[in-house]
């Protein structure tokens, strides 16, 4: 009789645990994870890599930002500026080894000629990664 006060023995079943003092030892542990959680991932390592004879030096990726306004103007990460100025930097870049990506972004009223005339100049100097940004919206009815 579990509770009672028959006198019993110490042989009666508990019938419940208390978890309270676990909970709170899963809480400090998890509060102080989260504190140094910052610090470790901060830290790095010094590591050699190992060499080989036929490793290449992959190129890095340069990300160019154009937008074509409504009224035909084209900026280069929010400086307007010429199709001649965008060819003479995609050049320069191409000429640096560098990968290029172009990220266009046309306004919704801007001619589809002007797009075309953007996507012709960074052509014309070797670039063909592009990349269309979009607002995104909600799917249309089925």
């Amino acid at each position: 009789m579990a509770g009672g006060s028959g006198g019993g023995g110490d042989d009666d079943a508990i019938a419940s645990i208390n978890i309270t003092p676990l909970v709170d030892v899963v809480l400090v542990l998890l509060i102080i994870f989260m504190v140094t959680a910052n610090l470790i991932v901060n830290k790095g390592m010094k590591v050699q890599l190992p060499e080989a004879s036929t490793a290449e030096s992959l190129p890095e990726e340069r990300t160019l930002n154009v937008t074509i306004l409504a009224d035909g103007k084209v900026q280069l990460d929010s400086n307007v500026i010429t199709l001649d100025v965008l060819q003479a930097t995609g050049r320069t870049l191409k000429e640096k080894g560098d990968k290029v990506v172009v990220m266009l972004s046309a306004d919704k009223d801007a001619k589809y000629d002007n797009v075309i005339r953007v996507m012709d100049a960074l052509r014309a100097v070797d670039i063909f990664d592009f990349g269309l940004q979009l607002q995104p919206v909600a799917p249309l009815p089925k």
